[in-house]
């Protein structure tokens, strides 16, 4: 009996073991698991803020190509209107 009870001692202290590392390692997958969603939450606020700054350059962007095609333009017809009154063409 002894023998016997020697074996159920070591397996009690065995269960024990196996069981506190399980414990263990759920412990530290919730504190990772926890950390890594406060990680991804600060990702996304972050791309969100990225994508809207990105968002109101584009638009500024276009704008001012407008902006800028309307005064080449502009500036285009100033320069012939200039050329016209000020060299007199020859006569081909």
């Amino acid at each position: 009996m002894t023998e016997q009870t020697n074996r159920i001692k070591w397996l009690q202290y065995i269960n024990t073991g196996i069981l506190t590392a399980i414990l263990a390692f759920v412990g530290l997958n919730f504190t990772v698991l926890g950390n890594l969603q406060e990680d991804n939450l600060e990702a996304q606020k972050e791309l969100l803020r990225i994508k809207t700054i990105q968002d109101y350059n584009s638009a500024s962007i276009k704008e001012l190509q407008a902006k800028i095609g309307a005064i080449e333009q502009y500036q285009a017809e100033m320069i012939k209107s200039w050329v016209d009154l000020n060299y007199i063409r020859k006569p081909q």
